[in-house]
């Protein structure tokens, strides 16, 4: 259920049954020569669609613009905002949605960056939990990775099985930044372009719609489990 899709009244409506809303967080951001700017928003709507089928919450609409790496901004299309600027946007956007009723908000990343999770974690509000929704173990599932990377082989493989009419295949290139220089890169301290990189890093050579499947089940899993922390945190396991 899309709260976009709903009136006022049906809003109203909602809130005499529950009080949850999940908020997708996107960004316009490169994904290499094969895939879309809009990667990451595709992934996280099609994960906030499939909670909101299973537990009935709301789907507020997505803020499609997240923090990115500065080094990126040598790619055409990629986009950032600071991530204090994420941070009162989202908080603004809580406070109106608190004054109508609505109690716990779910925010929802298929992005990793750790400048736009800290700004989804430094909301300034309560009843506010944060997903990333890659930060699941799939390493039994790669070949030539340990984790996901960028526009790689975890990634494409989740694109091929979700969207595969939106990957440009015959564009695939490999290429990865040695971890150690990766790392000022990664942590926002280096903005020079990165020399001969087409924007990924790791093998999307090697993936494949079998593999997405299989990621995309544990991302699954993984969601749901945060979910239900959230709705109820006194049933959950530790």
């Amino acid at each position: 259920m899309r709260l976009e899709d709903f009136t006022w009244e049906d809003a109203a409506a909602y809130l005499r049954q529950h009080d949850g809303l999940i908020i997708p967080i996107g960004i316009c951001e490169q994904h290499s020569t094969h895939l879309p700017l809009n990667t990451d928003t595709l992934v996280v709507e099609f994960l906030a669609d499939y909670l909101s089928q299973e537990t009935g919450l709301l789907v507020a609409p997505t803020v499609a613009y997240g923090v990115g790496l500065p080094c990126d901004r040598v790619y055409p299309g990629s986009s950032s905002i600071l991530y204090e600027d994420l941070r009162n946007a989202i908080s603004s956007l809580i406070c109106w949605w608190k004054l109508q009723g609505f109690a716990r908000f779910f925010l929802l990343t298929a992005h990793g960056d750790m400048f736009h999770l800290k700004a989804l974690r430094e909301t300034k509000q309560e009843h506010v939990f944060v997903c990333d929704l890659y930060d699941v173990e799939i390493q039994d599932i790669l070949d030539k990775q340990t984790s996901v990377k960028h526009a790689c082989e975890a990634e494409t493989s989740v694109m091929l099985y979700l969207f595969p009419e939106k990957v440009r295949r015959d564009r695939i290139q490999d290429f990865e930044t040695p971890s150690e220089e990766f790392q000022a890169y990664l942590q926002h301290l280096k903005d020079t372009p990165i020399q001969g990189s087409p924007g990924c890093q790791g093998h999307p050579s090697s993936a494949s719609a079998e593999k997405g499947a299989q990621i995309v089940a544990r991302i699954k899993a993984h969601a749901l489990e945060w979910i239900h922390h959230g709705l109820f945190p006194s049933t959950t396991p530790e």
